[in-house]
This record gives C-alpha cells, sequence and structure tokens, in this order.
C-alpha cells in the first residue's frame, strides 16, 4: 500500500482546477480566491516549490490551461468576472516576487461568466477556445505569436441560448481533437448534449455529429491522443455518475452535417448548414462505467483526462477517488488502480 503525499498549496477557497504543463514539471491552480499559483517540480526531493501566486481575476478562477512548449511558458485563465486572461512567465523576475508571470491580454468579449478555456494543439498554431454561459464557442488566433498581447477572433458560435434563469443548473467544456492526421474538430458540450464541430468547405465550424445517452450535466471531456490509431477515443464524465468511452471513425465517403434542432433559433450564421465536403463521422460506445459510488449509490463524475499516450484514463468523482483505466485487447477499459486522499491500491 503506497502513501500518498498531501499537497499544501495556500489556497483561501476552493480549488476549481489543477494543470500540469506538458513535461510534468510545473503545476497551476486556480482558485475561488481569485488567485493563480504556479509550482515548479524540485528534481532533488520531487517536491512542489511555490513558483509564483498573483490575484488574477476579479472573482473564482474556474479553468487555466498551459500552451504548447513550443510558444514558450504561457497559462491562460478564464473566470466568472467574464474575462479570459493570457499569462507569460518572466524569468527576469524574482521567483514569488507577485511578478513572475505578467499578463500579457485581457478578453472580455463575454458578458456571462466563462466556464472553460483549451488551446487547441500545436499544429493548428497559438489558438484559444472558450466557452461560457452565454452559450457561445469563441476562438481565438494569435496572428503574429512574436507579440501575444494581440488576440483577434476567429469565429463565433452560438451553441445555445444564454440562460434567462442563472439559478438552472447548467455546464459547458470543449477539447480539441489532437490528431494531426484528421481534419480539425472540436468537442463542445452544453449542460446535456455533447458536439462534434467540424470546418466546412467554407472554413466554419458547424456541428457534424452528437454524442448520445446522457444522463446528466457533462462535467467533462476529454479527446484521446491518436498514436498511430485509425479512430478516436472520447471519454466523457456524466453528473449521473457514468463514465462513458465513445469510438470516433472518420469513414472516407463523404455525408451531409445533421442540422442540431435544439440549438437552431437564433443561432450563428452557418450552425444550420450542410456540407458534403465534410467527412462522414460514426461513433459507437464501446465502455460505460458507474464505478464510482457510495453506498451503492453512483456518484457525479466531476474530472476525465487521458494519459500523453492516449492508452490510461483517468476519473474523479465525488465519491473522493482517482481510478486509473487500462484498454484490454477487446476495447473494454479495467480499472487498473484506485486512489483516494490517503492511500492508492
Amino acid at each position: 500500500m503506497k502513501q500518498t503525499t498531501p499537497f499544501p498549496t495556500g489556497h483561501s477557497e476552493l480549488i476549481h482546477d489543477v494543470e500540469y504543463d506538458f513535461y510534468g514539471k510545473q503545476l497551476a491552480t486556480c482558485s475561488s480566491d481569485q488567485h493563480i499559483k504556479v509550482f515548479d517540480l524540485d528534481p532533488t526531493t520531487q517536491e512542489w516549490i511555490l513558483n509564483d501566486s498573483w490575484k488574477a481575476h476579479d472573482s473564482s478562477i474556474v479553468k487555466i490551461a498551459f500552451a504548447s512548449p513550443q510558444f514558450g511558458h504561457i497559462l491562460v485563465s478564464v473566470s466568472y468576472d467574464r474575462t479570459l486572461k493570457v499569462w507569460e512567465e518572466n524569468f527576469d523576475e524574482q521567483v514569488g516576487s507577485q511578478r513572475r508571470w505578467k499578463k500579457l491580454a485581457t478578453i472580455s468579449d463575454s458578458r456571462y461568466p466563462l466556464y472553460d478555456v483549451a488551446f487547441a494543439p500545436s499544429h493548428l498554431g497559438l489558438r484559444i477556445g472558450t466557452i461560457g454561459s452565454d452559450g457561445i464557442l469563441r476562438i481565438y488566433d494569435a496572428l503574429e505569436p512574436s507579440d501575444l498581447r494581440n488576440w483577434t477572433m476567429t469565429a463565433e458560435l452560438q451553441m445555445s441560448q444564454a440562460p434567462s434563469d442563472q439559478n438552472v443548473p447548467s455546464d459547458f467544456c470543449l477539447t480539441w481533437c489532437p490528431s494531426r492526421f484528421s481534419s480539425e474538430k472540436i468537442l463542445v458540450t452544453v449542460s446535456k448534449a455533447a458536439y462534434i464541430l467540424s470546418r466546412d468547405k467554407n472554413d466554419r465550424y458547424i456541428p457534424t455529429l452528437e454524442l448520445p445517452d446522457h444522463g446528466g450535466l457533462i462535467r467533462s471531456v476529454a479527446w484521446a491522443p491518436s498514436m498511430g490509431r485509425s479512430y478516436q477515443l472520447v471519454a466523457t464524465g456524466c453528473q449521473d455518475g457514468v463514465l462513458r468511452v465513445f469510438k470516433l471513425v472518420e469513414n472516407s465517403r463523404k455525408a451531409n452535417a445533421i442540422t442540431l434542432d435544439d440549438i437552431n433559433d437564433n443561432s450563428a450564421d452557418g450552425i444550420n448548414s450542410q456540407d458534403e465536403s465534410l467527412s462522414n463521422l460514426t461513433i459507437q460506445s464501446i465502455s460505460t462505467y458507474e464505478d464510482h459510488q457510495i453506498d451503492g449509490k453512483p456518484q457525479e463524475i466531476w474530472k476525465v483526462s487521458w494519459n500523453l499516450t492516449g492508452t490510461i484514463l483517468s476519473s474523479a468523482g465525488q465519491d473522493g477517488k482517482i481510478r486509473l483505466w487500462k484498454s484490454a485487447y477487446n476495447e473494454n477499459f479495467q480499472c487498473m488502480s484506485v486512489i483516494n486522499a490517503e492511500s492508492s491500491q
């Protein structure tokens, strides 16, 4: 039985997100205390040492993400204060000075709280996607990578109507397909629905496929690195306590995009378009699990994530445990490890 080591972050309120950089040697956290903290891994002691801590937003910070290292030490954050901010590590400033990470840009196009942010795969350039409770997916590009103070919004797509009652439960998240050998695709979730977006012949993002059978709010989505597979794997974590794994195949024949009736009205131009240049996508549900339980009752799954090779899937739930899943030869996933706050087995 291996004992885990508690990691005191120093945050004074709830931590909403924890993200590693590409190499796993830097760790960032964000919290309702409006602060971002970045930690460096000490190679000798294997302990996390505080790099810097600073007040980054005027409300709860709910999501952070590191850019690919080929673009430098870049971090992005979104908050309920409706802003997206881009940060860069300044190595000329002292560690712990609260000036180590300088703000490059503030983007405030949304009139509602932002829920998620993600960098596109590096082969697509320095590109950021974000979505909030207004139900709008926005894509931003740094057209001049040498000047990250200027970002251009290159796409804006209404995925759902802005809620009339802010107390109505909802959730929104997004992830990009990481494959270099497939056309650009984004998985966007809106409450209980999950849509695959592709580009049409006019270079607009339109929905081409919906992931089926979710019985609650979708809390987390993760697109697996393909690593030479002829198909893609997508995992979702849901409020209904079910971990789902989908197999996505892009066929060579062409097909029209589907129309999504529930998001038609007042949508952005092009969302209902049908385009014969889009590749046909087929999807298969290959695994569903309800292992995150307390007293025999499935618990909400808050986070799903893949390793860099797309061979191991992790899920974290309201039962306070992290489960690691590995694919078997028959494409079913087997739980290989369970980790809680005190021990792993």
